[in-house]
């Protein structure tokens, strides 16, 4: 149907693949199967790191987490109000009797509550190695609405700035981009986000009333956003509600609240804690993410796994390589009468290159996008997998199959690398051709 509009080489080269199809199958399946072979074994190395280090980074939440010793004194308070005398008189301690004897108990229906001392919260910024820090409170509260209990989840207050800074975000996980619901708690000092199964749960939307119970007292806050996660929290467990921290203060007497530090890159924790110390902070806890991540870096059995998949990615490139030249060359030399006749024919050596080279195109370049493709769309049927049966129920932030860029440029370098070869192989038999001894009536190579 084409021979009468058909430029001579694309002609000639349909011609030879639909005469002798078949013997340019075995490249083709080499290609593909390698190849695909090798897509996958770099997707799962880095879906098995990648997952693996969010997992982490979501579980901290942000660099490192400090937890201080914060000096604090009892206080028995009615269950409806929240004095912060309590009722002691000057120089005597809560529950103190001034007589002598044994302590006064605190009447029936008086909770005896704890009063605390914020220690300095400015010096943590000034730690060496920190790039930002933002206070993180976190309480366990007992939720209602419209007078129905939806029982106990986890207050996180936060100051939306400053946890902008250090927090750990995976920008896919939310319907919008992160700094928008930062941005709803600016706009409503009041306003809490919820998780989204807890409010697909309960029926709640946004501009909603909750009422959560803290420090034995009710705040009021309206729902200013749903969203699926947060960074450090776990909905299917307990749900969140993230606030504001000041509006936490302002309605109940203060809480002990976690440092989040944002480091810079290299920075040690040792300096901060000596720092901390030498500024009569005591510490309960000092949590880094970045120990956490190299100790799992380190473990043999995930030094094992990569290491046969890095092998299965470099063998299978080389094998693509080695058999993709070996096949021309061959192939090439098998058909010197056939280029020897068209050349006496009157091709040209630039029409007979022209030819070749589509034949590498309409072959070769076909196997590889196959192989490539195939090799993706493998991946992502059998790499979730990977999870266990627990880890499918315990995986936040969700599963997800990774292709890094790296690993795919590396591929297409083999790619062009191999279709270079073949093109020199192509131009080096065209130079050496002779007619007159490539065409002998009676003889063939």
């Amino acid at each position: 149907l084409g021979r009468t509009f058909l430029a001579v080489t694309v002609y000639l080269t349909l011609t030879q693949l639909s005469r002798s199809g078949k013997a340019y199958y075995p490249l083709m399946l080499l290609l593909i199967l390698t190849l695909g072979l090798g897509v996958y074994n770099s997707s799962a190395a880095r879906t098995i790191d990648l997952n693996s280090t969010e997992r982490t980074l979501y579980k901290y939440g942000t660099d490192v987490v400090v937890q201080t010793i914060w000096e604090g004194f009892s206080n028995t308070l009615p269950k409806a109000q929240q004095p912060v005398g309590g009722g002691s008189q000057p120089g005597e301690k809560p529950g103190e009797n001034p007589g002598g004897g044994n302590p006064t108990p605190p009447p029936v229906g008086m909770p005896e509550q704890m009063l605390y001392v914020e220690p300095p919260f400015e010096i943590f910024r000034n730690l060496p190695g920190v790039e930002h820090a933002a206070r993180v409170l976190l309480a366990r509260g007992d939720a209602a609405a419209s007078g129905k209990s939806l029982g106990k989840g986890m207050v996180m207050g936060i100051d939306n700035t400053e946890f902008s800074d250090v927090a750990w975000f995976r920008e896919d996980l939310f319907p919008a981009h992160p700094r928008e619901y930062l941005n709803l708690l600016g706009y409503y000092e009041q306003g809490v986000l919820i998780p989204s199964s807890f409010a697909e749960d309960h029926l709640l939307k946004v501009g909603d009333i909750i009422t959560i119970a803290l420090q034995q007292q009710a705040v009021e806050f309206v729902i200013a956003g749903v969203l699926p996660y947060w960074p450090s929290q776990y909905p299917d467990e307990v749900p969140f509600f993230i606030t504001n921290l000041e509006y936490i203060y302002d309605q109940v007497p203060i809480i002990p609240y976690e440092v989040w530090l944002k480091m810079e890159d290299g920075a040690k924790t040792t300096p901060l804690i000596n720092d901390l110390l030498k500024k009569d902070i005591e510490l309960v806890s000092v949590k880094d993410v970045r120990i956490d991540l190299a100790a799992q870096a380190k473990h043999p059995s995930r030094g094992g796994v990569f290491g046969i998949l890095s092998l299965g990615f470099l063998v299978s490139v080389m094998i693509s390589l080695i058999g993709y030249v070996l096949y021309w060359f061959f192939n090439l030399s098998s058909r010197i009468v056939q280029f020897g006749v068209l050349r006496a024919m009157g091709l040209s050596r630039k029409q007979l290159t022209g030819m070749l080279l589509l034949e590498q195109g309409f072959t070769a370049g076909l196997s590889i996008a196959l192989g490539i493709g195939i090799g993706k769309l493998v991946s992502y049927l059998f790499l979730p997998f990977l999870q266990t049966s627990e880890n499918v129920k315990q995986q936040v932030p969700p599963f997800r199959v990774v292709f890094e860029a790296k690993d795919t440029y590396q591929l297409y370098g083999v790619v062009v690398f191999m279709m270079l070869t073949g093109a020199v192989l192509l131009f080096i038999h065209i130079r050496k051709l002779r007619v007159h001894q490539a065409v002998k009536l009676g003889e063939e190579r």
